[in-house]
């Protein structure tokens, strides 16, 4: 019972480490995944911001340059919002993975409850078993041994009321 115990606690403990590891990849992926879009993203802006001061120094007009700017302005927002687009749909995906990933533990923490509880009741009857059996065992040399005691007494007590009759 104890070893059974024992190596339910520690399949356990390798499902919840198991789990715990596969969070902490799917963190990390997501986290360098973020990270990378978010700097192509500002080095894109960047480099629209750039070339829009450089263009600004050829234009001839208000009108050319403001055409110009809205023309970056509109591009970079284009680009964050297909940014956050994409990060919403890759957050998503972490999210379902995130999920699988505790119900799949949820599970197996269940079904390893039900296998503790199922080996406490064994070692419960088992005990009790053995506990009945050792009661009966005693039960039964007690018996015998006042069955024993009796019988000596009265073949003891006839002797002397055999004496008493003879003297």
């Amino acid at each position: 019972m104890q070893n059974e115990m024992m190596n339910i606690m520690k399949q356990f403990s390798d499902s919840a480490l198991a789990s715990a590891k596969k969070i902490g990849d799917l963190n990390l992926k997501t986290f360098e995944t973020l990270a990378t879009k978010q700097a192509e993203l500002v080095k894109s802006c960047v480099e629209m911001g750039t070339k829009n001061a450089e263009a600004a120094t050829k234009v001839k007009d208000l009108n050319e340059l403001t055409a110009l700017q809205q023309e970056v302005t509109r591009a970079c927002g284009e680009k964050w919002v297909a940014n956050m687009r994409e990060a919403t749909e890759m957050l998503t995906s972490v999210r379902d993975e995130l999920t699988a990933i505790m119900e799949e533990a949820a599970k197996y923490t269940q079904e390893k409850a039900e296998q503790a509880v199922e080996a406490g009741k064994k070692a419960a009857t088992a005990a009790v078993e053995k506990t009945t059996e050792a009661v009966e065992k005693a039960t039964a040399e007690v018996v015998e041994m006042t069955k024993e005691a009796a019988e000596k007494t009265v073949e003891v007590t006839k002797k002397a009321a055999a004496k008493a009759k003879d003297a």
